[in-house]
């Protein structure tokens, strides 16, 4: 398995969730959550199908790549939080992170079904 483009598309989401979040938090705290997990929702599915439709991957791939971004974006966390200089122990008690970490594994393979269901029965056959 190439891990190029699902690395590059790990950090395309991880970048533009912490854009949206810090904008988010910049216009008012309260909507941070909230803005965190509509991005997550919405460019994970998104990226999924990019990433279906220009390579072919089972679900156990998919899996892989859907934890890969989580990883991706944890990381991504956790230098947000320390050039911030955040409260680690307050920042990653607030449970609807791992909330996100979970939607954008379970939105992988759900996406891959979505789109690999669709790029399966349109795919010539050999």
């Amino acid at each position: 398995m190439n891990f190029k483009k699902p690395v590059l598309f790990g950090v395309i989401l991880a970048l533009v969730v912490v854009v949206v979040t810090t904008a988010a938090w910049m216009a008012n705290p309260a909507y941070v959550d909230i803005a965190a997990i509509v991005t997550v929702v919405v460019l994970t599915l998104l990226l999924t199908k990019f990433y279906v439709g220009k390579t072919s991957v089972t679900t156990m791939g998919m899996l892989t790549v859907g934890i890969l971004w989580a990883i991706i974006a944890a990381i991504f966390d956790l230098v947000y939080a320390s050039a911030f200089s955040l409260n680690l122990a307050t920042y990653y008690s607030n449970y609807l992170i791992y909330v996100g970490y979970v939607l954008i594994i379970v939105l992988a393979l759900v996406g891959h079904k979505i789109f690999g269901a669709k790029a399966a029965a349109t795919a010539p056959a050999k």
